[in-house]
């Protein structure tokens, strides 16, 4: 009986440890993928802007609607990746999710101001 006791409690401690070293590398690889993510969404975002000046310069008179269009479209993406990602909300995923909807949307965005008559 206090084999049994002994097997046991080495078998808890070893699998506590195990889930502990597990954590910390999964929050490692989840810390990493998000970072990638982030910085997929911030060279989109950069694009998009090129795309907008490029037409702002091809197009000063149309200045104002291009910044404003810009802006509610912005507005609608925030909004739709909301809600695209509801269910991801408070979970490990989230950042991956609203991230790839992000690129996606911006890069959308992009074709359209790139797709514009100069």
């Amino acid at each position: 009986m206090k084999v049994k006791y002994i097997l046991f409690a080495f078998f808890a401690s070893y699998s506590a440890a195990s889930v502990a070293t597990f954590s910390e590398e999964e929050n490692s690889q989840l810390a990493s993928i998000n970072q990638k993510k982030i910085g997929e969404v911030k060279a989109a975002l950069d694009n998009l802007n090129k795309s907008v000046d490029a037409q702002i310069n091809n197009n000063p008179e149309y200045n104002l609607l291009i910044t404003e269009l810009k802006k509610s479209w912005g507005e609608m993406i925030d909004k739709k990746c909301q809600l695209e990602t509801i269910d991801s909300k408070g979970t490990d995923a989230e950042t991956a999710e609203v991230s790839d909807c992000l690129v996606r949307s911006y890069q959308e965005e992009m074709k359209y101001f790139d797709a514009m008559l100069p």
